[in-house]
């Protein structure tokens, strides 16, 4: 049971988001807070970031806040593991799991912005999975799967408000016996064909969390190809391709951190995705 003086993690990021705003505020008036103490905002974050790692409430933080024009802030604190000994840095790099599903979401709509991607129509056939949709209706006696086509297409906006039929497999059994009955590879292996799934209902029809996002990620690989130029490429296995001359095969896509990075992190001035 945590003390009544104890902080939860919800505590500590609400009290670092505040003091972030007020250093962004900060930054923003730069005369008056200069005659009124300038450093302030910065030493009252790094106060609440270590008196979180000092009381046991997260094991090491790391914490950046940026606009237009640059960062105001960056500091890192703690462990990175609690059985280790190398301390947490600000290029240390976490698995964050669904919480990369906002920055997609960003990236989407930013090619939406551009004329790239419609967040109404039908997506861009870039794979039979979204452009021939099927839904899965059961299992015959023999224990193979049962498909029919979806009565409708898929549209970017079904993607990334988890309506347009896809389940994740770890809370949808029939998702998870059609994986196994076929044989398909597993998520963690990181292959497209691990997200060639049917829909376990028609698009729009209601709403489920699953891989919707994940094929946003794909979306994004391939309509964003001409961002910037790409040196590296990703195959329809997931590996990572270097390339050379002119591309234009529509088995392989930028890598998804590459268009974020043009597209968010650059005009952001927030550094590099870091890939792994």
């Amino acid at each position: 049971m945590r003390s009544p003086t104890s902080q939860s993690r919800r505590d500590v990021l609400k009290g670092a988001a505040a003091v972030a705003v007020a250093a962004s505020t900060a930054v923003a008036t730069r005369g008056r807070a200069a005659a009124q103490g300038g450093g302030q905002p910065r030493a009252r974050l790094d106060g609440v970031l270590r008196q979180a790692v000092d009381a046991k409430e997260v094991p090491g933080v790391v914490a950046v806040a940026a606009n237009d024009k640059g960062v105001l802030y960056e500091g890192a604190f703690g462990l990175r593991a609690l059985d280790g000994t190398a301390a947490m840095t600000p290029d240390t790099v976490f698995r964050i799991a669904s919480m990369t599903k906002a920055i997609a979401t960003v990236a989407a709509m930013q090619l939406v912005e551009q004329g790239k991607l419609s967040l109404e129509g039908p997506v861009p056939n870039i794979d039979p999975t979204l452009g021939s949709p099927t839904v899965l209706e059961g299992f015959d006696a023999a224990g193979a799967p049962k498909v029919r086509p979806a009565k409708g297409p898929i549209t970017l906006r079904h993607l990334l408000t988890h309506t347009a039929g896809f389940s994740y497999d770890i809370w949808d059994p029939d998702t998870g016996r059609f994986i196994k009955a076929t044989g398909m590879p597993g998520r963690a292996t990181g292959k497209v064909a691990s997200l060639r799934q049917p829909l376990v209902f028609d698009p729009g029809a209601r709403w489920l969390y699953g891989i919707n996002i994940e094929w946003t990620g794909r979306l994004i690989e391939t309509v964003g190809m001409d961002v910037g130029h790409a040196k590296i490429a990703i195959n329809d296995e997931g590996e990572r391709i270097e390339l050379h001359g002119a591309f234009h095969d529509r088995d392989f896509a930028l890598a998804l951190a590459d268009v974020c990075e043009r597209i968010i992190g650059e005009p952001l001035m927030c550094g590099r995705v870091v890939r792994v």
